[in-house]
C-alpha cells in the first residue's frame, strides 16, 4: 500500500482521466509508475552498454553481451 500526496493539478488531470477513461485513479496511477520505472531501467541499462562500450579496448569486447544488448 502506498499513499502519497498530490499538488491540486495534478489531482485534477488524474480525476479528469478516470473519468473519461473510465479507470480509477489508482489504475492510472499504477501504470504511471510501472513506465517511469521501466524508463529508468532502459536508461541505466543504455548507460551500463555505453561506458562498456567506452571502455573496450578491442572489437572483440564489442560483441553482443548475454543481456540482449548489442553494444555498437
Amino acid at each position: 500500500m502506498l499513499g502519497l500526496r498530490l499538488d491540486d493539478d495534478l489531482e485534477h488531470k488524474l480525476d479528469s482521466l478516470a473519468r473519461r477513461s473510465g479507470r480509477s485513479r489508482s489504475d492510472i496511477a499504477r501504470d504511471a509508475l510501472r513506465a517511469y520505472l521501466a524508463d529508468r531501467d532502459l536508461a541505466a541499462e543504455a548507460r551500463r552498454q555505453s561506458v562498456a562500450a567506452s571502455q573496450a579496448t578491442s572489437d572483440a569486447e564489442l560483441a553482443f553481451d548475454d543481456s540482449g544488448w548489442t553494444v555498437p
